[in-house]
């Protein structure tokens, strides 16, 4: 079996892939239309988030509460908080732009202790900024800028800083004068955490076989609540979500390295070939041979996120 490593922090928190681990910041240019069933699955890290949508509309979920973004609203998400998004409608593709970046991008010290540590342990999830928002225009503009930053530029992450300062500085004043409505969790910080519990041993367990049982004796929960609070954040049963995460990876491994696709399916859990080729063609519209070569179908717009609350 090929084993492929998972990058993981010492709490099992998913870690975003830098380019450049000394200098960690990232930015991205997401197109919804080519996530199986047009969503971003639930996930967290330690790294504050940052997009703004350029076209189309999403359901934003940060924990259990979901959020509408228009064409030019920006979303804040804050250190270790779940979150997930759909794109509205099948009709009206979505792109999004965003940077994330953590604390430690900054020097340690009297910086990030006096501007960092006290939005981390804010009891909020994140906040949106509309697009008629004089300061979400700002936050749209600033992304927008790191967006468009060539790596190879000399002086790239000294602009770079410059934009993150000006960013955090913004995020600062929001909070601050209550210039906007914070998205807060209603339900107990437990739910969440054991959530996080289950999908860190899913992202740290899943070449292997996974059941139910696994993951209630990890999270110390009973079977039914295992099943509830699952639902409740990411609105899949726990095997819907393990085999989407298998499903992820392996395409991955098809686009990015020349493994047969029986390697890749066993490296991902799957122990039959021919399973592994039917979920993936379920979930990409294609076989693995098809979707290494690029000959995908288009996708089939399922509605499967829980009913839970919106912020308005």
């Amino acid at each position: 079996m090929v084993e492929i490593p998972v990058k993981t922090d010492e709490h099992l928190r998913e870690l975003i892939d830098y380019k450049d681990i000394s200098f960690p910041l990232e930015t991205w240019r997401d197109d919804y239309s080519t996530f199986p069933d047009y969503t971003l699955n639930c996930h967290w890290h330690d790294a504050f988030e940052f997009g703004t949508v350029i076209t189309g509309s999403l359901d934003f979920y940060m924990d259990e509460v979901c959020v509408k973004l228009q064409k030019g609203d920006t979303i804040f998400i804050n250190s270790n908080v779940l979150h997930m998004a759909k794109q509205t409608s099948a009709q009206e593709p979505v792109i999004m732009i965003g940077t994330g970046f953590p604390p430690s991008i900054f020097p340690e010290g009297c910086i990030l202790e006096k501007y960092f540590e006290p939005v981390i342990k804010a009891p909020f999830q994140g906040f949106r900024l509309k697009s008629t928002d004089v300061r979400g225009k700002r936050f749209a503009e600033i992304i927008g800028e790191l967006c468009q930053l060539q790596d190879e530029t000399y002086g790239s992450e000294l602009w770079s800083l410059s934009l993150l300062s000006q960013l955090w500085l913004e995020t600062l004043a929001c909070i601050s004068e209550k210039s906007i409505s914070l998205v807060r969790q209603e339900a107990l910080p437990r739910h969440g955490a054991i959530v996080k519990q289950m999908i860190s041993y899913i992202q740290e367990h899943f070449a292997d076989p996974i059941t139910i049982q696994d993951l209630t004796e990890y999270a110390h929960i009973s079977r039914s609540e295992c099943f509830r609070s699952f639902h409740r954040y990411t609105g899949k049963k726990p095997v819907e979500y393990i085999n989407e995460y298998r499903l992820r990876q392996a395409a991955g491994l098809l686009k990015g390295t020349s493994l047969t696709v029986s390697e890749i399916g066993a490296s991902c859990g799957f122990g039959s070939s021919s399973y592994f080729g039917k979920l993936f063609r379920e979930k990409y519209k294609a076989s693995p041979l098809e979707y290494r070569k690029g000959e995908t179908e288009s996708q089939v717009f399922q509605t499967s996120l829980p009913r839970i609350p919106h912020e308005e």
